[in-house]
């Protein structure tokens, strides 16, 4: 503090007593803090998970361990398939980000990403508007998960990002690149869809290693969904704008009783690659789940389940 009062004296006596002098410094000086206290958060390094680190995690551990090649061939990591990796490898094979990497390029000041905002992620059996029997399919899916995943457009809170891709689907069809370039963006915006209108409901006793799991099981869907949706040759196919608002109707009014198949695998292939998932967390630095910081969930449901907690589910 006095070193603070004594530099204002000195600097008053050089730059004068003017408004316009002072305001100025003042502006400098402003400028200075705030970029020294994003320095210094920014130097700050969190081995606790919250949902964007875990999002950030997750989406890399997929992209490392289960994306296929374009060729259809499983993608290589350090010269071994991702199949390998997930069967006989060893959680150091995985190079997801560390705590200090992804310290980096975390948003200080700045929203989380779109997808991976928690209120994005988590929602309950009303944000789709769940029918009776789409409800008793997921219910048998789920019955041995604290979680469920479910897809269908959220009714509570509407949300398009692009409202002209009704404008690109009536558009004039000529067989030239802005007609490409129209649906390309139809494509994009498609995958968006397909992305953001899925969830995670949460089961009444579900932990934080339930939504890890989750957190994985949603990502591993997304992922599905969007590869999903009709390739630039397809909608050339099409014969002309009529049709193909149909067929872009249909993927994005997609329900969960239309996904069924998509999310059995979802859960399959997190339940498969769970444990690799906690060991890869803990050798990249990270802490437990137990330790994790995701934040209260209120939007929980309640449906019977067959799972039993164990001593194992007690100590992640």
């Amino acid at each position: 503090d006095l070193f603070g009062i004594l530099s204002g004296i000195l600097l008053s006596k050089t730059v004068g007593t003017s408004v316009q002098a002072v305001l100025s410094v003042w502006v400098l000086l402003q400028v200075v803090e705030v970029s020294c206290v994003y320095k210094q958060l920014r130097s700050v390094v969190f081995r606790m998970l919250n949902f964007e680190r875990l999002w950030i995690v997750t989406n890399s551990f997929i992209d490392l361990t289960m994306m296929e090649s374009t060729n259809g061939n499983s993608s290589s990591v350090l010269g071994r398939t991702s199949r390998d990796l997930l069967r006989n490898g060893s959680a150091r094979d995985i190079a997801v980000p560390t705590p200090d990497a992804v310290a980096k390029d975390e948003r200080l000041f700045l929203p989380p990403n779109h997808l991976a905002r928690r209120g994005r992620s988590f929602g309950s059996f009303g944000r789709a508007k769940l029918s009776p029997t789409e409800l008793q399919s997921l219910i048998e899916l789920f019955r041995k998960e604290r979680f469920m995943l479910v897809v269908g457009r959220d009714v509570k809170n509407p949300h398009v990002r692009l409202n002209r891709l009704s404008g690109l689907v009536g558009a004039n069809q000529n067989q030239d690149n802005s007609h490409d370039d129209r649906l390309k963006e139809i494509i994009e915006q498609l995958k968006f869809e397909a992305e953001e209108n899925c969830h995670i409901i949460l089961h009444v006793d579900a932990n934080n290693a339930d939504i890890v799991k989750s957190t994985l099981a949603l990502a591993i869907l997304r992922r599905k969904l969007s590869q999903s949706v009709p390739t630039l040759d397809e909608l050339k196919a099409v014969s002309d704008s009529i049709a193909l608002e149909k067929v872009v109707d249909t993927y994005r009014n997609r329900r969960s009783n239309d996904c069924m198949d998509l999310i059995e695998n979802a859960r399959e292939e997190a339940n498969e690659t769970f444990g690799l998932f906690l060991k890869v967390l803990s050798v990249r630095g990270w802490t437990t789940p137990a330790r994790s910081m995701f934040g209260r969930v209120t939007m929980r449901a309640d449906w019977p389940t067959r799972r039993k907690n164990s001593r194992k589910e007690t100590m992640l």
